[in-house]
């Protein structure tokens, strides 16, 4: 049964998809991932775990500070989204 408590970004397993629930970082950090497609509610999917995380947003992959994923949290989806 998948687990809806919000966890780390940087606690998944690569494969794994996500919806952003929320941040633990500074305005500038969350202002910067916003620009990169990175917002709230957002899904994306964990191409790679450690240093760096890459995640994969839409069609844009963003790597990621250990520090900047420890301070996103996000709920693990049960499957793959639809878009």
């Amino acid at each position: 049964m998948p687990s809806h408590q919000p966890v780390p970004l940087s606690a998944l397993p690569p494969g794994t998809f996500a919806r952003v629930l929320s941040s633990q970082l500074t305005v500038d950090d969350c202002s910067l991932l916003r620009a990169l497609g990175l917002t709230d509610h957002c899904v994306v999917r964990v191409c790679k775990a450690g240093e760096p995380c890459i995640v994969q947003v839409r069609t844009t992959r963003i790597g990621l500070a250990r520090s900047v994923a420890d301070g996103i949290l996000v709920v693990p989806e049960s499957s793959t989204p639809a878009a």
